[in-house]
């Protein structure tokens, strides 16, 4: 009988995987901030606690807790939210920030930042709002400060006051009327005490009726005071016109917005996020984008979304704009109004206005920035690390950004992130463009350092009509 060889002799196939990928960032999960512990559950031990429905939420939670309510009103969402986490905030914890931190490190899947009613309007909050500013996350403060109702700002309480040299320095100022938590600034005609600066803000801390002690974070140790002082010492406590609102506004915070309703148990803010969270990015059809299908991916606004069990305030025309800060026929301007979010019913609908982070910039549109910024860092991680290497070409460089940067901006375009243009063939195509520098023209030490020249990708935002007008000619 005759030898059979083997084919490989001839033929050999190798099979490898390609599967060193990083982990995908997550958009569809919000975390709910409560101040109440359930030990072994959602405690300082364990931050954070998955749920998917109500079920599972009345299983830990009574119905007369304040997580109940806003997980409720989180579940009620028209278009289903994946998950919800609620996570444990120390109310007595001497820093919000550190608290924050904490719970970040334990767990830092989730982009959508919520909590329960005790914060509302508090020191801790504008912490929070902070916070959220230096993290890639969005946080949603539900506020019900009538002062988001005036267009104008309030004066920051101010007097003179006066500073004693002791551990810890106390400041008297009579009926200062501030709480632990508010801020504090000093100015002088002379020297303030060692330990204090004219340049700094300091937080209140061991308020009584007419004297406080400061801190140089929110909830930290008191400041000790040292030295000599001279002068006529002056302290002014900036409420940024006295809500929120005016605070985010103020600071122009693109990952904070701030939603205002009359009533404390409306979580208006979960509702709105519970939407948001729901519309996920990564599910989207990009010949249905080609063909110009508006309906390809999941783009959207909060503008105009009614949130089942939530009742509009009962406001006008001029209240709405001082609390959303929207001219109709112009948009935004932060000298109208707080950029704050409201409910309102509009033609015998119930619906959000106007949809926006305290910058101005519309929550989608930040959720638009930070899912492209993952989708794209992702790829190109993938590409590095399942390619023996990428040379330093103008050939690797092509091969980076076919391989790594154009898939996820085709994603962003089938999302209806981003705006189309007519390809050769007629078909729409993403409005992208990549630009890229000769490798010739890079410098030997960033070559030798392996540091690929700079990518540069510019796209046009798909962006919302928030507002129309049209003109019409009756003739005869």
């Amino acid at each position: 009988m005759a030898i059979k060889l083997p084919i490989d002799r001839s033929v050999v196939v190798t099979v490898t995987r390609a599967d060193k990928f990083p982990t995908t960032a997550g958009f569809n999960t919000a975390l709910m901030l409560n101040s109440t512990a359930l030990s072994g559950k959602v405690d300082a031990t364990t931050r954070t606690r998955l749920y998917s429905n109500m079920t599972e939420v009345a299983v830990d939670w009574s119905p007369a807790t304040e997580a109940y309510k806003a997980a409720t009103r989180f579940f009620q969402a028209q278009v289903r939210p994946p998950q919800l986490k609620i996570g444990y905030l120390n109310p007595a914890a001497s820093s919000v920030t550190a608290e924050l931190d904490a719970l970040y490190q334990y767990d830092l899947d989730w982009f959508w930042l919520l909590h329960t009613n005790e914060f509302n309007d508090t020191a801790a909050q504008r912490a929070i709002m902070d916070w959220a500013e230096t993290k890639e996350v969005i946080f949603g403060g539900d506020s019900n400060d009538t002062d988001t109702e005036l267009p104008a700002e309030i004066d920051d309480p101010t007097s003179t006051v006066t500073i004693s040299i002791a551990s810890p320095g106390v400041v008297t100022w009579t009926a200062h009327g501030l709480q632990n938590g508010d801020q504090v600034r000093f100015t002088t005609s002379g020297a303030l005490p060692g330990g204090l600066s004219p340049v700094a803000t300091y937080y209140v801390v061991g308020a009584s009726t007419n004297t406080f002690n400061v801190a140089a974070t929110a909830g930290g140790p008191a400041i000790t005071t040292t030295g000599t002082q001279s002068g006529t010492h002056t302290a002014t406590s900036p409420r940024y016109g006295g809500s929120v609102a005016e605070y985010a506004e103020q600071k122009a915070y693109d990952r904070t917005a701030v939603f205002y309703h009359t009533d404390p148990g409306s979580y208006l803010a979960a509702g709105a996020f519970a939407y948001s969270s729901g519309r996920d990015f990564d599910r989207s059809n990009y010949r249905l984008a080609q063909a110009g299908r508006i309906d390809s991916g999941q783009a959207y606004t909060l503008k105009f979304k009614t949130f089942p069990g939530v009742t509009p305030i009962s406001r006008p025309s001029a209240v709405v704009q001082a609390i959303t800060g929207f001219i109709p026929g112009l948009g935004s301007d932060e000298a109208q109004g707080h950029r704050a979010n409201t409910y309102v019913n509009m033609g015998g609908r119930n619906m959000l206005v106007e949809g926006t982070v305290a910058s101005g910039a519309f929550i989608d549109e930040i959720h638009t920035i930070s899912w492209i910024k993952a989708r794209v860092q992702e790829s190109v991680f993938g590409v590095l690390s399942n390619n023996p290497r990428i040379p330093y070409t103008n050939q690797g460089v092509g091969f980076l950004i076919e391989a790594g940067i154009n898939p996820p901006m085709r994603r962003a375009f089938a999302a209806g992130l981003i705006a189309p243009r007519v390809g050769d063939d007629g078909l729409l195509v993403p409005e992208f463009q990549v630009a890229v520098d000769d490798v010739a023209n890079i410098p030997v030490s960033q070559r030798r350092n392996r540091i690929a020249p700079d990518i540069k990708v510019t796209f046009q935002y798909a962006n919302a009509i928030h507002f129309v007008s049209v003109t019409m000619q009756l003739q005869y």
